[in-house]
């Protein structure tokens, strides 16, 4: 299974136009699609049911939308190519378009029958909803070919679609700590930040180092211990009188 990339968008508007994208997200659809299945260990074929999808690229947009029939879109995609044309995402097979239209190889809307376990969210829901307020979360797996994690492509045709509303998204690579933060309004993008790593403590980007003495990473502001092997940190000479904070 990918390593995954965690996004956070917000998305702030008038009340009429917050309404119509929740509802928009949230359209039940029916996809054909190749999906990972845990109990073969490959990509298979299957018809997938969305009755309360959440959140769904595919709602952004699709396919079909794009002029690009099933047949073409449903095609398994080449890995044999060379990695530039891999790369080029030229096809409309479903990995190429995916990658192309969204930049990244899988939807995230949450299919009938794993809704309890769901990584998308609507966490506006969660707290106390605003008419003028929307937050989503939702997990995007890092990309073995092409743009690393986030789906930048999906949300500047978001914002595209309503250019009025002004959208923030967050994005951080589990595994490595990287990540951004971007802007958008009338599908024109705004690099707010971009990190290789970011301390769980203070929050300052790019201070997280590892210890020569193998403890792990360690904040050279804070001397966050959030990342490091606590064990080792014990008999490290440098960091060790920071463990009782």
């Amino acid at each position: 299974m990918p390593d995954w990339c965690r996004n956070s968008l917000t998305i702030e508007g008038s009340k009429e136009l917050i309404a119509d994208v929740k509802r928009i997200l949230n359209r039940p659809f029916v996809a054909s699609t190749y999906l990972w299945n845990a109990t073969t260990g490959k990509m298979e074929f299957s018809e997938t049911i969305y009755s309360n999808p959440v959140f769904a690229f595919h709602n952004i947009y699709n396919h079909i939308q794009d002029g690009v029939s099933d047949e073409a879109y449903l095609k398994p995609a080449d890995f044999a190519r060379a990695t530039t044309e891999i790369e080029s995402f030229s096809g409309n097979n479903w990995y190429d378009w995916n990658m192309r239209n969204w930049g990244c190889k899988w939807d995230v809307g949450v299919p009938d029958g794993e809704e309890e376990y769901a990584d998308t969210d609507n966490e506006t829901e969660l707290t106390d909803e605003s008419e003028t307020f929307l937050a989503y979360r939702f997990n995007t797996p890092i990309q073995d070919y092409g743009p690393w994690g986030p789906p930048i492509e999906a949300i500047i045709k978001l914002s595209t679609l309503y250019p009025t509303l002004s959208l923030n998204l967050s994005y951080e690579d589990e595994e490595t700590g990287s990540g951004g933060q971007v802007t958008l309004l009338n599908g024109s993008l705004t690099v707010i930040e971009v990190y290789d790593n970011k301390c769980g403590g203070c929050e300052s980007l790019d201070t997280m180092e590892y210890c020569d003495n193998d403890c792990g990473k360690i904040c050279s502001e804070c001397n966050y211990l959030g990342e490091a092997e606590l064990d080792i940190v014990e008999e490290c000479d440098i960091h060790k009188k920071y463990l009782d904070d």
